[in-house]
């Protein structure tokens, strides 16, 4: 892997802290059960799926998760249950991105939603009185180009829409499904494992 000009983050397990579980227990509250597969990994309806291209809008999908529920739901119940997963962007991560911007292009590439990702920019907004998208020379989103991860589709789009060459570019992801995508694709691929992004940070030394 010499010459990385190009990093692509995954979001959530890379940058951001995420709890899914904190999201399925505030629904089991709400009446809203069995939502993943046995795995924990996996949505069970397809809906979940079709708000993450952007296929169905806010209004369909919180519909959705209303007739999953024997109780009368609020839309804002249902926002805060979704929302409970999305923990916080630790200060030395977003350090670390500063840090790599003399030497690498960065890039973001995160299957999300319009809920979720609204969640999210506006608390780094409050936190950092900058934009999160920022941080990135573009910030690319499953829900905004109709594509997700791990179709190996997305990653061609990526690397036609920013002019970049698959040998120089290096995507970070703690999904094996989305390196495998990745790969196919031609782009060099690393494994985040419990948020530990010293690994990255010794892998790109290496490279220097």
């Amino acid at each position: 892997m010499k010459h990385i000009k190009n990093l692509v983050f995954d979001l959530g397990g890379v940058i951001m802290n995420l709890d899914v579980p904190k999201t399925i227990l505030a629904f089991k509250e709400l009446g809203i059960d069995n939502i993943v597969n046995d795995t924990g990994h996996q949505y069970q309806h397809s809906f979940f799926y079709n708000f993450e291209i952007g296929e169905i809008s806010e209004a369909q999908f919180l519909k959705a998760l209303k007739h999953l529920s024997n109780q009368s739901l609020h839309d804002e119940q249902i926002i805060h249950a979704w929302n409970k997963m999305i923990l916080e962007m630790p200060q030395d991560r977003i350090a670390f991105l500063q840090s790599l911007h003399p030497n690498y292009n960065l890039f973001l590439l995160s299957n999300t939603n319009s809920i979720h990702q609204k969640k999210y920019l506006d608390a780094f907004k409050k936190e950092h009185q900058t934009s999160f998208n920022q941080l990135f020379k573009k910030a690319y989103y499953s829900h905004e180009i109709g594509i997700r991860k791990p179709d190996e589709a997305i990653f061609h789009y990526i690397l036609k829409d920013s002019n970049l060459k698959a040998e120089e570019t290096l995507f970070i992801d703690d999904s094996f499904s989305n390196l495998e995508g990745a790969q196919k694709s031609g782009i060099h691929t690393f494994h985040v494992q419990n948020y530990n992004t010293k690994d990255i940070v010794a892998l790109l030394d290496a490279e220097a």
